[in-house]
């Protein structure tokens, strides 16, 4: 499978390319993986440790908030003021991308 879809997201495996509707979005490499994982998992918690140990293949360190400047950056691209959230954050277990449009 080389195209992910949720909703209006579509993740191009091949070109490294994600587009929310009509609009390109800018992703460093780091962003679009984070991304991917989330999209492989749409409607299903993700967990900071999950996206920790996959993206930088070491154990989770808790006092770090790498993750949380990469999903900030990653929010600010995806979720649009006039557009409906996509990405939600579960205090105290993980990272959602919702299904829905």
């Amino acid at each position: 499978m080389t195209l992910l879809r949720v909703g209006e997201l579509e993740l191009d495996l091949i070109t490294r390319q994600a587009r929310r509707g009509e609009g390109v979005l800018e992703l460093k490499p780091r962003e679009f993986s984070l991304l991917e994982i989330l999209t492989r998992h749409a409607g299903r918690i993700v967990t900071r440790k999950m996206l920790f140990e996959h993206l930088w293949h070491y154990q989770f360190d808790p006092g770090t908030n790498v993750i949380d400047v990469h999903i900030g950056r990653l929010r600010r691209q995806l979720d649009q003021p006039d557009e409906s959230r996509l990405l939600e954050t579960r205090r105290g277990m993980g990272y959602l991308l919702h299904e829905r449009h």
